[in-house]
Formats: structure tokens, C-alpha cells, sequence
């Protein structure tokens, strides 16, 4: 869910945990590439340059599990 754009909160709640750290602390690896993307676009935004946006890329080995 989390590699297709769905919230962190909404992940949490349809797996029923406690709360949202702990969906963060388990799941928190696929969220990398939206980190690198985000820090890609308010460089931009503020510097003036066009600077690709890293793709959502689950790590090696990591399972979609949807």
C-alpha cells in the first residue's frame, strides 16, 4: 500500500495498529524514495533548479504486498 501512495495514517489504521509508529518503525524503509523526492523538490522549489525526482523504488528483496 504504502509503494502505491497510500497515507502512512491509512496504512496504520487498515492494519490495525496500535499507532502510527509503529506502521512507521515496520514499514518505514519503503517510504525512502518519497523522502529523496521530497527533498528533490523543495530543493527546487528554493534554489530555482530543475532536478530530477527520484521513483519509488522498494529496496532489494522487498515485497509488495499491496
Amino acid at each position: 500500500m504504502l509503494a502505491q501512495g497510500t497515507p502512512l495514517h491509512v496504512v496504520s489504521e487498515v492494519l490495525g495498529h496500535a499507532s502510527i509508529a509503529i506502521t512507521k518503525d515496520v514499514y518505514g524503509h519503503l517510504l525512502e524514495g518519497d523522502r529523496r523526492a521530497a527533498t528533490e523538490a523543495i530543493s527546487s522549489a528554493l534554489l530555482g533548479e530543475q532536478t530530477p525526482v527520484a521513483p519509488k523504488v522498494a529496496p532489494e528483496g522487498a515485497q509488495d504486498t499491496g
